[in-house]
């Protein structure tokens, strides 16, 4: 009787133990099972957080640029020693910038671009325009420039400024700037938003009939103003 006791009661105690085990790793895969989908819908709302609330500047690069004639030289008349004479700019050049929105939900419109071109601080042409533009989310739009002058007058490029543009021709290369002010506005929003667009870029006098050209890619600066909504 004592054996058939301890046996029924061995045989009771590791059902127990079996069941216990089996609720433990069903309330271990219940945990991990909750954990998972906690994370999706938390990545979810941080997705839909990100593309209605938060709004991103847009983004911008030189993607490619063409000098074909930069020529400086004093005014025939410029005799005067009491200041440097006047510097007079022949040029010709093609600059491509591309506008990118970051935004996953909401779309940008640019107003009418103005575009302008400096060296050396000195601005010498701001002829480039480019009409309202259109930016969906997520999407890219590229804004090809085309200036040229002969014999422009510089009246506020120093006797320094003209020293380092004859450095920078002796070196092949020109440091020039191109600068796009716009308005740009987000869809579905009332705000309209000064903004500035900045690219440094180095160009390489090159001749018209060479196909063939190289250039290096360079982001460009936002200035953004500080504008609720903005």
């Amino acid at each position: 009787m004592v054996f058939w006791e301890r046996d029924w009661w061995s045989k009771w105690w590791e059902k127990q133990r079996q069941r216990d085990c089996c609720d433990c790793e069903c309330s271990w895969t219940t945990a991990i099972v909750c954990l998972v989908v906690l994370a999706v819908l938390g990545g979810a709302l941080a997705l839909l957080v990100l593309a209605f609330a938060v709004l991103n500047t847009p983004t911008a690069s030189a993607d490619d640029a063409l000098l074909t004639r930069f020529d400086l030289a004093p005014a025939p008349n410029s005799t005067s020693t009491a200041r440097p004479p006047l510097q007079l700019l022949s040029y010709n050049a093609t600059v491509t910038v591309s506008l990118r929105n970051p935004n996953l939900h909401y779309g940008v419109t640019f107003g009418a671009v103005a575009a302008a071109f400096s060296f050396n601080g000195t601005r010498f042409d701001e002829s480039g325009t480019v009409p309202t533009l259109d930016l969906g989310a997520r999407k890219e739009a590229a804004v090809r420039l085309r200036v040229g002058a002969v014999g422009r007058a510089l009246p506020k490029l120093t006797a320094a400024g003209a020293a380092e543009f004859a450095r920078q021709k002796d070196a092949g290369v020109f440091e020039v700037e191109v600068r796009l002010d716009t308005v740009m506005q987000y869809k579905g929003r009332k705000t309209k938003c000064p903004l500035a667009v900045i690219c440094p870029v180095s160009l390489q006098l090159v001749d018209p009939d060479v196909a063939a050209t190289s250039f290096q890619k360079s982001k460009c600066t936002i200035l953004r103003a500080k504008i609720s909504g903005c």
